[in-house]
Parts: structure tokens; C-alpha cells; sequence
């Protein structure tokens, strides 16, 4: 249980340093960006759903450093991801 919290505490902890809050377009109604963002969070889930990192080792301490590690890198990844598709559907942040 402790391993599942530490791993979503850093996850969070990663995604506010670095995600993009407030987009605009010009001729977008909140609506839109809500949708657009929306649509390209699970686009970017799906692309890094089946992401690991190399096989752990048989003990379980490199095993949840592996799943913490994994989890900051499969987080960063979906902020990019979410971010390059914002502005490639003419988005810029603010």
C-alpha cells in the first residue's frame, strides 16, 4: 500500500512541475480546449500503456524502484505527449 501511494505521490509530484494549465486558440470556446485537451490525454495514455522499464531483479526493493521509476517516466512521457498534441491541433500555452 505504501509502494502504490509513494508511486502516485511522485507521479502527481512529476505532472505539476511540468504540464501546461491554461491553452488557447484563437476562435476556441472553453469547450473546445476542454475537449481537445481531453482527447489528447487519452491519446497519450494509450500510447504509454504498455511502457516498462528492463525486467527488475527477483528482490522486491529493485522491483518497486523499477515500478516508482517507471511510473515518473510513463508521467512525463504523457505531459509531453498531451503538450505536442495541443500544439499540434494550433494550441500555445500560457
Amino acid at each position: 500500500m505504501k509502494f502504490i501511494i509513494f508511486t502516485l505521490f511522485a507521479m502527481l509530484l512529476s505532472a505539476c512541475a511540468t504540464s501546461v494549465h491554461d491553452w488557447s486558440r484563437p476562435g476556441a470556446s472553453a469547450s473546445d480546449i476542454q475537449h481537445d485537451k481531453a482527447e489528447c490525454q487519452y491519446q497519450a495514455k494509450a500510447a504509454t500503456a504498455s511502457y516498462h522499464s528492463t525486467p527488475a531483479a527477483d528482490d522486491k526493493t529493485h522491483g518497486m524502484g523499477n515500478a516508482v521509476g517507471d511510473g515518473i517516466v510513463i508521467a512525463e512521457k504523457q505531459i509531453d505527449l498531451t503538450n505536442d498534441c495541443m500544439r499540434f491541433k494550433g494550441y500555445t500555452s500560457q
